[in-house]
């Protein structure tokens, strides 16, 4: 049943050239592994070798990652409540990064956090996520979840935003790193005061974690996101948001509704943002490996990758470019740890290659680590 399902998709499968000028082919570079990737290396020679390394890879896009929640930002920045990264960020990697790769006809994306920010966590707790007891929403050890609803949050951000797009003014776009509110599905946050509030305000005779109360914990997300891209068009600078796509067990993927009431992720609201927040491009995480590594099943292969891509474009339905994530990470997952190799990691790339428009790859780090640039070079 899994083969006629794969099969219809690769016979009816037809490409929608949204981006009209040319296929995107984006790279993420995240700053953060270089230290042990190029202990000795300065800014300016990582920088070189990021934009060398991607130009024989026939890569367009870079995805530069601007601040890291743990790490800080990777440029000096006197915002309240930021941190400076205290190696590559003092050393202002993302301005050698974003001016080498212009200069080389690049497009740069600067990449950052929607609602997960270390050093304002520590320093408002009341503007934490919140479980149903009113304690700090700490899913995993290295998640510092804000709350989408709290009002001064929402300041802070803003003026956070609008200093990142004043540095760089020649930002293809802003990208907003995976935007969550419940991490496993499970109804546990977000109860931040100010999240009920503005739940009781539209439904004062709901009921906390009822089907309303998820839509409205989403809106909080959409709302965020649609304040980015006005902050963003009003540089014109485009913006976007990239988000992991679950799959069933038997492989189709999450609707928007259930993605919205697991995870707080609404794409069909965040598509219907119009004039200046209006989201430009949705990136769908499509891992065959987290699939397998979760579920054990035999559909997950790098072959799922070409019928995962076209329902995830059916998802979006043109409301949007949408632009397919694939990655040579390993995954473990409650049935067993999945780690592609290098031929797995190309085929998912070439299943996709000559149908998907627009296809973006994690991480520089991992390709130079592995050896991997001949196989991502099958995107051409």
């Amino acid at each position: 049943m899994m083969t006629r399902w794969i099969s219809a998709f690769l016979l009816f499968f037809l490409p929608s050239f949204v981006w009209a000028s040319e296929s995107l082919r984006g790279l993420r570079v995240d700053p953060s592994y270089f230290y042990e990737l190029y202990p000795h290396l300065s800014a300016a020679e990582i920088a070189q070798k990021v934009i060398s390394r991607a130009q024989e890879a026939h890569v367009n896009t870079l995805f530069v990652y601007a601040y890291v929640s743990n790490h800080g930002a990777f440029y000096p920045t006197e915002y309240p409540l930021t941190e400076v990264e205290t190696h590559f960020g003092e050393k202002n990697i993302f301005l050698e990064l974003y001016n080498l790769a212009r200069a080389n006809g690049f497009k740069v994306v600067a990449v950052i956090s929607l609602t997960d920010y270390k050093t304002v966590w520590d320093a408002r707790p009341e503007w934490r996520s919140k479980n149903n007891l009113g304690h700090d929403y700490k899913p995993m050890p290295q998640t510092y979840f804000l709350s989408a609803w709290h009002p001064e949050y929402r300041v802070w951000l803003k003026g956070f935003l609008q200093d990142l797009v004043m540095r760089f003014p020649e930002l293809y776009a802003v990208e907003a790193v995976e935007p969550t509110v419940d991490c496993y599905w499970r109804g546990e946050a977000d109860f931040n005061s100010e999240a009920n509030k503005a739940f009781f305000a539209r439904f004062p005779s709901g009921k906390l974690g009822d089907e309303n109360w998820k839509k409205v914990r989403a809106l909080g997300v959409t709302e965020l996101l649609g304040m980015m891209a006005e902050i963003s068009h009003q540089q014109n600078i485009k913006a976007g948001v990239v988000q992991t796509w679950p799959a069933e067990s038997e492989g189709h993927l999450f609707t928007s509704e259930k993605m919205r009431d697991a995870v707080g992720f609404d794409l069909n609201e965040i598509l219907s943002l119009k004039k200046q927040q209006k989201i430009d491009f949705i990136v769908g995480e499509l891992l065959w490996q987290q699939w397998r590594a979760e579920y054990g099943t035999p559909v997950f292969t790098p072959q799922w990758t070409l019928p995962a891509s076209k329902e995830f474009e059916n998802l979006v339905a043109n409301r949007s470019d949408s632009i397919i994530h694939i990655e040579i990470s390993p995954w473990r997952g409650q049935h067993s740890t999945v780690t592609p190799n290098l031929e797995e990691f190309q085929q998912s790339l070439q299943v996709i290659s000559k149908n998907v428009p627009h296809i973006d790859v994690y991480d520089f780090s991992q390709i130079e680590n592995r050896s991997a640039w001949d196989e991502l070079a099958v995107w051409k």
